[in-house]
């Protein structure tokens, strides 16, 4: 953000515009780069931008548009790119931060600029850190003047790694997440304060954690959908198949919110480790407040926010647990 702010130095009032529906952690990195976020609505049933609500904020202040990549949902890449070509200067900024790039996939890279994360509960985790892609061509001299010295890595950075790996087992997440002292999983506004170098403990293990994560397969998908078929109150969000990576976590959209809400808490009550992801629309997130700006009402975002189910595809979520929470879906 702070490139295409850059870029666009001689707008006076420059804008980002950012899914109505997302992670605070967007709207964080908007105010550091001096950015006004102004959020475009979604679909009701879909993750990807409405796109005539896209087009209608494509104003002359806005330098760049962030593309969220939803749990390895893409955003339909190929129609903002055009959208942005014909309408306005702004860099697209993909956001694959819940999705890492495979050559399984056959997919491109379509951004001007891609970001990548390693933070806890990412595809690739290094428990922090990120990386940014730059489209051959550009300018990297104010990027790297942006980014400062590499933190030490600190002595505790190995028994942080066991603890993380500890808590995939759903029993001991589950425990953890009962005792109120702790906040696992809640969506907060914190802000940014700086950009700094991955360290080298982190650097250190990027390649192996990339392989690894490259040679698990996908089955507990493909468990999912079968499960899930035989619940009338709940459907796999379905978007077209070009759109479709490798799941960070299965997403199901409820009837309603009523019932979403009665079925995360039984999935909860049994520990089977289901989420509501974000709960709201991004403006609702405790401590976002008016640090944005809507475009229209966001009616989209609030219908997909009250409606969304996710349930685990990493490792540790197998046949047993799956066959468990498809009994309660189908309840």
């Amino acid at each position: 953000m702070m490139m295409a702010r850059a870029r666009c130095a001689h707008v006076l009032a420059p804008t980002v515009v950012l899914p109505a529906y997302g992670c605070p952690d967007l709207v964080a990195a908007a105010e550091f780069a001096q950015l006004r976020p102004v959020l475009v609505d979604i679909e009701a049933d879909d993750p990807g931008y409405s796109l005539s609500a896209l087009e209608r904020a494509l104003t002359s202040d806005v330098v760049a548009v962030v593309a969220v990549n939803f749990l390895g949902i893409r955003e339909r890449l190929g129609d903002l790119k055009d959208l942005l070509a014909s309408r306005s200067q702004a860099l697209l900024i993909e956001d694959n931060a819940q999705w890492f790039p495979e050559p399984a996939d056959g997919c491109r890279l379509v951004g001007d600029l891609v970001c990548l994360s390693f933070g806890r509960g990412k595809p690739v985790s290094l428990l922090g850190g990120g990386a940014l892609l730059v489209r051959a061509g550009s300018d990297l001299a104010i990027l790297r003047s942006l980014i400062g010295p590499a933190p030490a890595s600190g002595s505790l950075f190995p028994l942080k790694v066991r603890v993380f790996n500890k808590l995939l087992d759903r029993r001991w997440y589950w425990l953890i997440n009962r005792n109120p002292a702790f906040s696992l999983g809640r969506t907060v506004f914190k802000p940014l304060t700086q950009i700094a170098a991955l360290d080298a403990a982190r650097t250190s293990i990027l390649a192996a954690n990339v392989a690894a994560y490259l040679s698990h397969e996908r089955s507990v998908e493909a468990r999912w959908a079968t499960a899930l078929s035989r619940s009338p109150m709940v459907a796999s969000v379905s978007v077209a198949a070009e759109r479709n990576g490798r799941l960070l976590r299965y997403p199901v959209l409820c009837r309603d919110a009523s019932i979403r809400d009665t079925l995360l808490a039984r999935l909860h009550a049994a520990g089977l480790g289901a989420s509501a992801m974000y709960r709201v629309p991004l403006a609702q997130v405790s401590g976002v407040g008016n640090k944005v700006q809507m475009a229209g009402e966001c009616k989209g975002a609030a219908a997909f926010a009250s409606r969304l189910l996710t349930l685990p595809t990493h490792q540790q979520a197998n046949l047993q647990d799956i066959d468990s929470a498809a009994a309660v879906l189908a309840q």
